[in-house]
Parts: structure tokens; C-alpha cells; sequence
């Protein structure tokens, strides 16, 4: 008997301890490892990837794990999907109440995510961040939502995916002065302020707690995410009014110099850019754009236009190099919409450079076409899909002094024998220094400057002879 009250005690305590554990799905959570939407307790569920690894693992009531490596791009998120039929303002109130624990490591952010119809938009919320404060734009305004400051951030897309396919679409941005990983978000009042600064809203098809991931890894848990939708639309709170910023030290609105990331320059059309240090016309790194399929697929960066003003001149420049042909024309564009909403196309700058040299494409006195919004600043070239590299771009008040590059003396790299020449008589005093022969050749052996005199200098060499 003892025995078995000893065995009833146990499981009575038992029993007693599991009526107190929280309650669990039935059957197994939800596992995602590639793209896929879903409906889950009333929340719409999406991974969303272009490549590497993703898991996502749904723990109920809108919150999940994720993890990520090796990836391009990739959202995990939860929310409500609409159907563009209503407007915010025909929905009504809209708060997520949300807590994270977030482990970024690299580009990520942790915020709020959605599109818009009529316009067609991409809107971010971002509370927090990985080693990148997203857009690299500039500001143009801040704004006060539920006791915290946002800077706000309009930049635009060419030809790239959307809710609608590949096409053209604006991005908003609210983006937290401080990061957070816990708290209420207005989602409404962030549409409201984004409206008073000149930012239209369509019809909503989405709002949800996203973790992105770009070019990174990275786990998140989302331990809580309360979705609300309904009730009336608050008051605006009082927001600080957009003011022109200064200059920085050097002078200028921006200096794309690229030793750390894209510095908010972005692919424009089928191209990829990324920060390398496979080139430099200064420090260490330069923006690599490959993957080109026409001749207007380059690296764009959006202007605001409360920095940037229509009808102002303003100094832009910016350095490119190819290493593919003997020469390529290099075009610095400006892409806006006129008054009439028409999309235009402005050439600022334009030069030829030669194989494996810097070219500046520079104008000191540019002026922004009056009545011109939605600025993109890009670098394409004319006629060709050749790839190449862009380093130190510029954008600063009129006649601002910019440095100039010197066009290099072709005879500095690849006159091996030293005659002032560079032709393939170079090429055959190279192939006998390498091969051992007592055969003298000058500095300009080293093609590509790397201290180092090898068969990696013969090929470039040969390229540059042929071209």
C-alpha cells in the first residue's frame, strides 16, 4: 500500500504540474525552409527568400523562431494580409504590441513590414538593426510616434521584385533614433505622419512583425506579437519639422567612400553591387556592379529632395573603372518625376575610361529641375553591360571642391621594358621574367599594383595589349 501511495502522490504531482505548463498545439509546430505563405491562429505567415538557408518555425499566436545564413535576401514575418480594397483609414486603428530576441549578424533589421496598392508601395517600420542603419538615404524629416523619435526616408526601386512583379516603387521609411526590441507600435500613426510629410498611402495589403535578413546570418525569437486592428485613428502627436542639414566637415551632403558597405548605393535593373576590395581609387574598397544585362542597369542611390532642392544646382561626382575592354563610356544620370508625374532622364556627368583606369565623372554646378521629385541618382554606362567599379561619390553645394583625378600615363602600367610604350614586345619581356630568363623589367610589371609580379600581371598584360 505504501507503494502505491507513493505512486499515486507522484502522479497527482505530476498531473498537478502539467495543469500549470502553458498550453500546446496539438501535433507538430509548423516548419518552413522555403518560401511559403500560410494562415496560422488567425495570423498570415510568410518566408520569403531569393537564396541560402532559412528555417522558420511557428510557436503560435503570431510569434516564431528564425534562423538564416548564407542568404541574399530573405523576410520572415506574421501579421494580416488585406485584400487593397480599404484604405488605413477605412480599417481603422492598427498597434502591434511586440517583444524579440534578436541576434543579427551583419545587415538585418527587426521591423514592421508591408506594401501598399495605388501607389504601389514598400513600407518599413524599423525598430532595430543589425551592423547597418537602413536606407543610406537621406532624411527627410523626423517624426514622434508612441514617445519615440523616427527619422523618415522615401527611396526608390527600379525593376526590382514587388507584390506586383518586377516594376518601379517607391519605399517608406520610418527608422528608430534609438533601437528597440520590445514595445507598442503605432503602425496608423506612422501612415498619418508619413502622409504629412507628402508620402500617399494606397490600399493596405499588408502589415506584419518582419525579421529581414541581407547578405547576413542571424537568429530571432519573437516571443510576443499582439496584432490589433480596428477602433478610430488617434490624434497626430507634434513632430519636429524637416530642416536642411549642414554639410559635413568636408563640405559635402554625402561621400559614398565604401570601405564598410553599400553605403545606401543600391542595384538599379538586373545588377548586383556590393562593396569589394578587389579595387580602389582611395582607401581600401570600392562598390563592385556586376550582373548586367542592359546598358541603363548600374548602382543608384535615392536624393531627397529637402537636401537636394529642385531648382538648385548642386556638385556631383563620382569615380568608375572597368577592367573588360579597351574603353567604356561612363554616364552619372539623374531619374525623377516632373510635375505631371512623368518619369525623366537627365544626364549630370559623363566620361571615357580606359581599361583598369579611374575615370571622374564630375559637375560642379548641376541643377535639379524644378518642379523634379523622386530623385535616383545612378551610374550606368552608354551602350554596353560591361561591369565595373564606382568609388567616392559625392554629392555637395554648388561650386564645392571636389578632387580631382589625374588621368594616368598609360606607359606607368604595363611598359615592362621600359621603351614608353606599352605594346606586345612588354608581353614577351614579361613571359622570360617569369619563366626565369635574366630579363630586366621596370616597376610597371606589376599591373595591378599589388606589390607582387606574377602570371595574374602577365594575363592583365595581355588584355590590356589586345584591347
Amino acid at each position: 500500500m505504501k507503494i502505491h501511495k507513493r505512486l499515486l502522490s507522484v502522479l497527482t504531482a505530476f498531473g498537478m504540474g502539467m495543469s500549470m505548463l502553458p498550453a500546446m498545439h496539438a501535433g507538430a509546430a509548423t516548419v518552413l525552409t522555403d518560401s511559403k505563405t500560410g494562415v496560422e491562429d488567425g495570423y498570415n505567415y510568410e518566408l520569403w527568400k531569393d537564396s541560402g538557408n532559412t528555417t522558420m518555425t511557428l510557436t503560435g499566436n503570431g510569434t516564431f523562431t528564425c534562423e538564416w545564413n548564407n542568404i541574399n535576401n530573405c523576410l520572415f514575418r506574421t501579421g494580416k494580409k488585406f485584400d487593397c480594397t480599404q484604405t488605413y483609414q477605412e480599417i481603422g486603428n492598427i498597434t502591434i504590441d511586440y517583444e524579440v530576441d534578436y541576434h543579427p549578424n551583419g545587415n538585418s533589421y527587426l521591423c514592421v513590414y508591408g506594401w501598399t496598392r495605388d501607389p504601389l508601395v514598400e513600407y518599413y517600420i524599423v525598430e532595430s538593426w543589425g551592423s547597418w542603419r537602413p536606407p543610406g538615404a537621406d532624411s527627410i524629416g523626423v517624426i514622434t510616434v508612441d514617445g519615440g523619435t523616427y527619422d523618415v526616408y522615401k527611396t526608390t526601386r527600379v525593376n526590382q521584385p514587388s507584390i506586383d512583379g518586377n516594376t518601379t516603387f517607391e519605399q517608406y521609411w520610418s527608422v528608430r533614433t534609438d533601437k528597440r526590441t520590445s514595445g507598442t507600435i503605432n503602425v496608423t500613426q506612422h501612415f498619418v505622419e508619413w502622409e504629412k510629410l507628402g508620402l500617399p498611402m494606397g490600399k493596405l495589403y499588408e502589415a506584419a512583425l518582419n525579421v529581414e535578413g541581407y547578405q547576413s546570418s542571424g537568429s530571432a525569437s519573437v516571443l510576443k506579437n499582439e496584432l490589433t486592428v480596428g477602433g478610430s485613428i488617434p490624434d497626430p502627436e507634434p513632430t519636429e519639422p524637416p530642416t536642411e542639414p549642414e554639410p559635413d566637415e568636408d563640405g559635402y551632403y554625402f561621400h559614398s567612400t565604401f570601405e564598410e558597405d553599400e553605403d545606401g548605393w543600391a542595384a538599379r535593373g538586373d545588377a548586383t553591387v556590393s562593396s569589394t576590395n578587389n579595387a580602389a581609387a582611395l582607401g581600401s574598397r570600392s562598390l563592385a556592379v556586376s550582373g548586367r544585362t542592359d546598358s541603363w542597369h548600374g548602382t543608384s542611390r535615392s536624393l531627397s529632395t529637402a537636401v537636394f532642392m529642385p531648382g538648385k544646382a548642386y556638385s556631383f561626382s563620382a569615380l568608375a573603372m572597368q577592367t573588360m575592354t579597351a574603353s567604356e563610356d561612363f554616364k552619372l544620370t539623374l531619374q525623377y518625376k516632373d510635375a505631371s508625374g512623368t518619369e525623366q532622364y537627365d544626364t549630370v556627368a559623363e566620361a571615357t575610361g580606359k581599361m583598369n583606369q579611374w575615370v571622374q565623372l564630375a559637375n560642379t554646378s548641376y541643377t535639379i529641375p524644378e518642379g523634379a521629385r523622386d530623385l535616383l541618382l545612378y551610374v550606368e554606362t552608354a551602350d554596353s553591360t560591361t561591369g565595373f567599379y564606382v568609388d567616392e561619390a559625392i554629392g555637395a553645394p554648388e561650386g564645392a571642391e571636389i578632387f580631382p583625378v589625374e588621368e594616368p600615363d598609360v606607359t606607368d602600367t604595363g611598359d615592362v621594358n621600359g621603351d614608353g610604350t606599352v605594346n606586345v614586345a612588354d608581353v614577351v619581356a614579361l613571359q622570360k621574367y617569369l619563366l626565369g630568363y635574366e630579363t630586366e623589367v621596370t616597376a610597371a610589371a606589376d599591373v595591378n599594383e599589388d606589390d607582387i609580379v606574377n602570371v595574374v600581371d602577365l594575363g592583365l598584360l595581355k588584355r590590356l595589349v589586345l584591347a
